[in-house]
């Protein structure tokens, strides 16, 4: 046997006059030279060994990629809830601190002053009486309203003399119409006697005087022997204005509306008349 043939592993050698494998040389010669491996033919596999123990387990493989998003499900139907009894009443909290005072408003107009006696407007001073005037006439003296209106509910004169005391009397505003004539706007409730002194009577309704304008305040005298008393003052004969007093007679009472000539300024007296 050619030593130059190498052995192909696991198979032996080749013949060097078949060149056959060894296991496949028929040569009468087959028998393998001193030193050489001596193969006899393949053994038939012997049966399967028993299963090795399970080997460790391997590497944790790389995290897959994620997978499409799935499709959107249906929306759902919101349904709203019977609503809830109400609660109790919480407990009332404390009271917080006092804001800060708000800036001032500005000032309103000035509102009528109303009959409460606040202002009193009189023909003359009260303290100035020096004269009186007689009965059975309407006597009438003018008033000056300064620069605010004002409303008022009653009127006053001074009874120097109550005569027989009983007998009819009122008084009255008038608001100045011309040199001749003047108007009733307002007057008292008709009384059937008189007292000594001061003598007030509420107007049948409030009256709103005006500012800065004149009025007449006029008594009603129809009390036998009775004095109210006045100042000495009159008008010259001929004037452009109204006159400061005047005097009237056959009227049966005042009413509003009326129409009283105030021509006759022979009266030297205005009477002390008030309103309030």
């Amino acid at each position: 046997m050619d030593k130059s043939n190498k052995p192909e592993p696991g198979r032996g050698y080749y013949c060097s006059q078949c060149h056959q494998h060894i296991f496949r040389c028929k040569c009468p010669r087959n028998s393998p030279e001193e030193g050489e491996p001596n193969y006899g033919l393949p053994g038939v596999y012997g049966p399967a060994g028993p299963m090795g123990p399970i080997g460790p387990m391997g590497y944790r493989g790389a995290t897959g990629s994620i997978g499409p998003t799935g499709p959107t499900g249906p929306t759902g139907t919101i349904a709203t809830g019977p609503t809830g009894a109400d609660g109790a009443t919480g407990a009332t909290g404390p009271i917080g601190a006092t804001g800060a005072d708000g800036a001032t408003g500005a000032t309103g107009p000035t509102g009528a002053v109303e009959g409460d006696g606040a202002r009193v407007l009189e023909t003359i001073h009260l303290s100035n009486i020096d004269a009186v005037t007689g009965d059975n006439q309407v006597v009438a003296a003018l008033i000056y309203t300064g620069g605010a209106a004002q409303t008022v509910s009653n009127m006053a004169t001074y009874v120097l003399q109550n005569g027989q005391a009983s007998g009819a009397f009122q008084m009255a505003i008038l608001t100045f119409l011309s040199m001749s004539q003047a108007q009733v706007i307002g007057a008292t409730i008709v009384a059937d006697s008189i007292t000594d002194g001061l003598f007030t009577l509420p107007l049948q309704s409030a009256v709103p005087l005006e500012a800065n304008r004149i009025y007449y305040l006029a008594a009603y005298n129809q009390v036998n022997g009775s004095e109210i008393g006045g100042m000495n003052a009159r008008s010259p004969s001929a004037v452009n204005a109204a006159p400061i007093n005047f005097r009237t007679q056959n009227l049966s009472a005042l009413t509003v509306g009326d129409i009283v000539d105030t021509s006759d300024v022979s009266l030297a007296v205005s009477p002390w008349i008030a309103t309030f």
